[in-house]
């Protein structure tokens, strides 16, 4: 996982919890310091944390998913390619 110099908190600002999936704790967030969209990746099995970079069409898709198994799958899907 990413560790961007700028985007750590607090300059980071969580804008949007996305759950739990595949393992990970997904939050969506913006730097104040660069504008950047992070997400704020947490591996529940280590505790490693880390900042990756999210795409403006994958935000979209977040922000419009239904809660429940159709997030889920996406955000699983999102972390395989991603991480």
């Amino acid at each position: 996982m990413n560790q961007p110099t700028c985007c750590k908190k607090p300059s980071w600002i969580s804008e949007l919890d996305l759950g739990h999936a595949g393992g990970f704790e997904y939050i969506l967030g913006k730097c104040e310091s660069c504008g950047a969209y992070r997400m704020n990746v947490f591996c529940v099995a280590t505790g490693i944390t880390g900042f990756e970079t999210v795409s403006l069409s994958d935000i979209e898709r977040m922000k419009s998913a239904s809660t429940g198994p159709e997030l889920k799958a996406l955000m699983r899907k999102w972390g395989d390619e991603n991480i």
